[in-house]
Order: C-alpha cells, then structure tokens, then sequence
C-alpha cells in the first residue's frame, strides 16, 4: 500500500462503481466532469472518491485504471460487486470488521469501530476516526446489501 494514498473518507460505495465505470477514462482527470456525474458534489468530495479509487488500486495517481481496474471493468456488474467485496475486505481493518460482525452476528457500535480503527492507523484528531470509521461502515454495509445469507 502506497502510504501517500489516504486512508478513504468516501461513504458512498456506489460512486466508486460509478467511477470504475466511467465511460471516457480521461474523465477521471476533471474534477468538474466528475462532480456534474454526481449532481454537483464539491470538488473536495470528488478527490475523496478518487482517492479511495487509489486506495482499492482501481486507478493511479495520474487517475489512469491500473491493470486491476481495466480488469474489473470488463466484468458484468455481479462479477464487479464480488471481486470489489474480496478488495474490500482484503484491507486488514475492513476485514477485520466484516468478519467480527459475520461471527458475533451483530454491527459494531461506532465506538467499537473507532476503537479498533486506531489499532491499524494513526490520525491526527479523533474527528479523523469518527469521518473514516464511517467509511468502513458504509462499506460493509455495501458489501452486506450485496451478499445476504437469505439464499443458505
């Protein structure tokens, strides 16, 4: 992991499959072009959704698809959702999470998020840890909206 690539404060997991899923690539490059995709977020949100693109290796830093993001993009949308699960839990603290939550049978209070959060990174504030222990929440909520147990 490249640690000049932040660790994502991006909530909203359905943005990055928009963002793998971009028609033109050179889009990636226009925060103007992209911030219009999303309904006029601000440009900061939109390095946000970015970055956590580099966080996953979908794109790199000149906001180019990596092999794996050429990849992925070539996969029907079923396919994406399970390889960009597997990426997601591969990341040690979202793994570590979804898989406690899967054995205890319940979410973690926040608290608990944050807590085990400070374990794998070091932040500057405890507001850092709140606004990123909200991403890896809503990230495994994607995940957990996309594979429920009811089919076992």
């Amino acid at each position: 992991m490249d640690k000049n690539i932040p660790f994502p404060q991006a909530d909203d997991f359905n943005k990055i499959i928009s963002l793998l899923n971009i028609q033109d690539e050179d889009s990636l490059k226009n925060k103007t072009k992209i911030s219009m995709i999303f309904d006029g977020i601000a440009d900061r949100q939109v390095q946000y959704y970015l970055s956590a693109c580099m966080y996953l290796n979908i794109i790199n830093s000149n906001k180019e698809f990596t092999s794996l993001g050429k990849r992925l993009r070539t996969l029907s949308r079923t396919e994406q959702d399970v390889e960009l699960a597997l990426l997601v839990i591969s990341h040690d603290i979202f793994g570590h999470i979804y898989f406690l939550e899967k054995r205890i049978g319940a979410k973690l209070d926040r608290t608990d998020v944050v807590d085990l959060l400070k374990t794998y990174v070091k932040f500057e504030s405890e507001e850092m840890y709140k606004r990123r222990s909200q991403t890896i929440v809503k990230w495994i909520e994607w995940i957990n909206s996309k594979f429920n147990d009811d089919f076992i």
